[in-house]
């Protein structure tokens, strides 16, 4: 028990040490809330800056990834076409292997004749057959 006098009067009062160790330990409390507060904060900021910096990687990467598969998806394309058009011209080196067809070849591409021998071109109707 502690004895304390007030400012105004001649009484003294009798009252508790813990009063005065509880005010004490308020202001104890409230630096190590503050204290606690500030360590939240700087916790929660870097939290936010780490998973920042791993999104903004995630996001990068699938749009490399996206980017990587339309160009494997257009070289396919132009690789189909490459082989189809390689398809085509093995046809044509064996059919220009052939003499006759050679010879047919010759004669329609470059209106070539044989000595004596007449050509007549006549207008293709590409509009509508007749029936």
């Amino acid at each position: 028990m502690e004895l304390r006098n007030s400012a105004n009067s001649k009484i003294s009062l009798l009252s508790d040490k813990r009063d005065s160790i509880s005010n004490a330990g308020n202001t104890q409390s409230s630096y190590e809330t503050k204290v606690h507060q500030r360590r939240l904060i700087f916790i929660g900021a870097l939290f936010a800056v780490v998973i920042l910096v791993f999104g903004t990687q995630i996001i990068k990467s699938q749009r490399d990834y996206s980017q990587t598969n339309q160009q494997v998806e257009l070289n396919q394309a132009k690789l189909k076409k490459q082989q189809s058009t390689q398809k085509d011209l093995k046809v044509q080196l064996n059919q220009l292997q052939d003499t006759s067809y050679l010879e047919k070849y010759i004669r329609d591409k470059y209106m070539y004749t044989k000595p004596g021998e007449q050509v007549y071109n006549l207008p293709v109707n590409d509009i509508g057959v007749q029936k």
